[in-house]
């Protein structure tokens, strides 16, 4: 790892920019997405040096608490059995965060 010798307050910065340049990316990303989206819609589309396919899938989401209450109202179970059917079918793991956020102030 090319930071590794870095003190840990510029690494915090470092990370800081680069978290702050990242988002400034996105920005402008989500704009050029918009402005293709409005002229072209859906298609392929080239450029120079890269292509670009926009497609407007569906997505469905399954709302399965609600399926699961339904179930269980209909079955006879009670909300304090569902619960625990719930929690022993639920995998819980951690997953390592870093927040970041500016000191400065404007």
């Amino acid at each position: 790892m090319k930071n590794s010798s870095l003190a840990t307050g510029h690494l915090v910065d470092n990370y800081g920019l680069l978290k702050a340049q990242a988002a400034d990316a996105k920005a402008e990303m989500d704009s050029i997405k918009a402005i293709l989206i409005e002229r072209h819609g859906e298609g392929k589309h080239e450029g120079e040096m890269f292509r670009a396919s926009i497609t407007n899938p569906l997505r469905s989401l399954v709302k399965w608490e609600a399926v699961a209450a339904a179930l269980a109202k209909k079955a006879g179970i009670t909300d304090k059995a569902l619960d625990a059917l719930i929690a022993e079918n639920t995998n819980c793991s951690s997953t390592w965060t870093l927040t970041c956020g500016s000191r400065l102030t404007k």
